[in-house]
């Protein structure tokens, strides 16, 4: 050290040599780098760190973007299974709905129906005329005794438009004031049908499904 203090006339040659590889050029040392030297790491330190950095970076952005992407398919998915529970809910409800206003469409109907046909038995009496037809044409074949009972207002009206078919035939005409007008029983030795106006009625509703009395209003 203490050459380093000396004049330079006063220094050996190997003191001379020595201070100029340290300070070759004029430049200062640092820790045996010149200043330019580790100026130069330190500017590869820091290209080093932020090109780690940047990579980091972008490895995490990727990473972060799959992730992401992933729990977004996860939450669309369970969106999509609950937009297809609702949709089905509400397509059950809907037919649910539909089904019972059918229901009570048809109950309606049948009520409307029947107040008509109740009507038509009061302005049209004759009506029981085909009513007993029908109930004639029905039977397989005809055996003594063969009887027609309808109500005694009807049994006026058949005998009148009847009497001499019912004359020229097996049938006998018999009054029951508990068959309602405009229906009627037909009975022979083998055979009987019931047409009154109430178990017409029963049979029409129960054919559609309905449970419709003929005697509420």
């Amino acid at each position: 050290m203490s050459s380093m203090a000396m004049p330079k006339e006063q220094q050996t040659a190997y003191q001379r040599w020595e201070m100029s590889s340290f300070a070759a050029d004029g430049e200062e040392m640092l820790n045996g780098r010149t200043k330019k030297e580790e100026e130069a790491a330190s500017q590869k330190i820091a290209q080093l760190y932020e090109s780690v950095r940047k990579e980091a970076y972008t490895t995490g952005m990727q990473e972060g973007f799959a992730v992401g992407m992933a729990k977004a398919r996860e939450c669309a998915e369970e969106d999509r299974q609950s937009f297809v529970r609702l949709m089905q809910s509400f397509e059950k409800s809907l037919s649910t709905a539909d089904e019972k206003i059918a229901e009570n469409l048809l109950a309606l109907a049948l009520d409307i129906a029947k107040a008509m046909v109740k009507t038509k038995l009061n302005v049209d009496p004759a009506i029981v005329i085909p009513v007993v037809q029908d109930a004639i044409h029905y039977l397989p074949h005809v055996q003594k005794p063969a009887r027609i009972t309808v109500n005694h207002e009807d049994a006026q009206l058949l005998r009148a438009y009847l009497g001499e078919e019912l004359s020229e035939s097996v049938w006998q005409v018999q009054e029951d004031d508990h068959i309602e007008r405009g229906g009627c029983t037909v009975e022979t030795g083998a055979n009987q049908i019931d047409a009154s106006n109430e178990v017409r009625w029963k049979r029409i509703s129960e054919s559609l499904g309905q449970h419709n009395d003929w005697l509420l209003p």
